[in-house]
């Protein structure tokens, strides 16, 4: 007999007869569990088993192999030498071997099946109870998403197909979950931003290799509104986060969380209202006393005695403080409501620096803050609304010599970048404590904020100066100083000379 590499690598028995029993070939795993010496010790199959099951062969197993071609477990007994028979079970199938008509007989031990059918069982068990913890798992979080009735919540896919939504997200949109699932998040999302999002982010993240988790998964929070099923337009915020591909089996890409802000908006629009009108009421009556005071210090009134004369100083530089608060509080309150105007122009950097450093050479003059100014010796065309750089600049040059130490420096540097121009406002005060660094630019914060507090202050400056500086197309932000103190820049578009 020729050996045959494959039925050996088999790791079950396997003897081939003609058809009518003579052995063709014994694999490896049949000489071996059977105690046979050689292939040329068995020439019959029916020398394989005790005499009883010979007979069985006889008179059942090859008739009905001859008739069908095919005979499937039956359990017999096999000979083994100086051993007890073996319990064995035996599957036949007639195919060629060689080119050669032949049956395959595969005889499995009857205690290696059991032992198989036993750990199948188990397997079995075990996947049943994980199926079934993993159903009750998704019945708790299922019933813990619906319970945030709040916030709308679904899962979407890398084109916007939703594949799972809670109940928040059923009553917010006012469509049950059945005709949501596997809809396009398009239908109700009006906003252009997301139809970007969806086409030029999503998709391409798709095709990078799965194998490496990406290290710049987006996440992002914004205002928008959304389209219901009953016609309705509604203001809600919106959070979108991308899921890591390499922890998911599902076609699931983004996580959406929406919570409704009518309310919100509804209270905000009050507020503004509010702020506005009362600004504008306190600016009237507050124009006039400072035009009476002006005109008592002119002098064309007479005299007045030394006495009187401090304190309408002290009243004029009183009045003109709240007057500049009036003035942030108005101005943020267009920017809240989007009617601040802005009104772009290219113009030279060079000159409204010097303009923006000579205006605070004698604010607070009592603490003796020097102001030095480095900026580029060319000319820098810049484009900017002058009036609200201006502001920007007067926020941040007061804020620096606020903060500042008596008889310290405060650096304002002008560097050029490719497309931009940064400029920094560097002083030597206290600094941004690590607690407060999340607060800087939002509105109504100081990080002295108790009522006594040491500086004074409406804190809305440098929320003002950020929505200026993005309105002009420009960044702005904070790092600690060398040493100490703090550093504030803000950058604004540069206009490249062409020859």
């Amino acid at each position: 007999m020729k050996s045959n590499d494959e039925l050996d690598a088999l790791p079950c028995p396997v003897i081939v007869t003609d058809l009518n029993g003579l052995v063709i070939y014994v694999n490896q795993c049949a000489l071996t569990t059977f105690a046979i010496a050689t292939q040329a010790d068995i020439t019959q199959i029916e020398q394989l088993f005790p005499p009883a099951a010979a007979i069985f062969l006889q008179t059942h197993v090859w008739p009905m192999l001859r008739n069908e071609g095919l005979v499937k477990e039956f359990y017999l007994k096999v000979k083994r030498t100086l051993q007890p028979p073996l319990p064995v079970l035996l599957n036949i199938q007639k195919g060629l071997f060689q080119q050669q008509a032949c049956y395959r007989w595969v005889i499995l031990p009857a205690a290696q099946r059991a032992s198989f059918e036993q750990e199948l069982l188990s397997t079995r068990q075990q996947l049943q109870q994980l199926a079934k913890e993993t159903e009750s798992h998704r019945y708790i979080l299922q019933a813990v998403l619906d319970g945030a009735q709040d916030v709308a919540i679904m899962a979407v896919s890398a084109v916007g197909i939703v594949r799972f939504v809670n109940r928040g997200a059923e009553m917010l949109l006012g469509t049950p979950s059945h005709h949501l699932i596997n809809s396009t998040v398009m239908q109700f999302l009006t906003s252009e931003r997301m139809c970007t999002y969806f086409q030029q982010v999503a998709i391409p993240q798709k095709s990078a290799s799965p194998a490496a988790p990406p290290n710049d998964l987006i996440s992002e929070s914004f205002d928008t509104v959304i389209y219901r099923s009953d016609g309705q337009y509604i203001d809600v915020q919106l959070h979108i986060r991308q899921l890591d591909q390499t922890l998911l089996s599902e076609d699931m890409e983004f996580i959406i969380l929406m919570t409704d802000i009518r309310q919100r908006k509804h209270y905000e629009k009050l507020q503004n209202d509010f702020i506005a009108n009362i600004s504008h009421e306190l600016r009237t009556p507050l124009t006039a006393i400072l035009g009476s005071l002006h005109l008592l210090n002119s002098g064309k009134l007479g005299d007045v005695p030394e006495k009187v004369k401090k304190l309408i100083d002290i009243t004029e530089k009183n009045s003109n403080r709240l007057k500049y608060l009036i003035t942030n509080i108005l101005d943020f309150s267009k920017l809240k409501a989007t009617k601040m105007s802005i009104e772009l122009q290219t113009v030279f950097l060079q000159p409204l620096l010097k303009d923006a450093v000579a205006e605070h050479r004698y604010y607070l003059p009592d603490k003796k803050i020097q102001l030095e100014l480095e900026m580029p010796e060319q000319p820098v065309n810049i484009v900017i609304d002058p009036q609200r750089f201006m502001q920007v600049m007067a926020n941040l040059l007061s804020n620096a010599i606020k903060f500042s130490v008596p008889d310290s420096r405060v650096k304002i540097v002008a560097t050029l970048e490719e497309s931009c121009v940064v400029i920094a406002i560097e002083d030597q005060g206290p600094g941004i404590t690590a607690e407060f660094l999340p607060y800087i630019f939002t509105q109504f914060s100081q990080q002295d904020s108790v009522s006594n507090r040491h500086y004074e202050g409406s804190g809305l400056g440098l929320a003002i100066s950020k929505s200026l500086v993005e309105l002009m197309g420009g960044a702005i932000g904070y790092r600690p100083g060398i040493t100490s103190g703090a550093v504030f820049w803000f950058s604004v578009l540069r206009v490249h000379h062409t020859s």
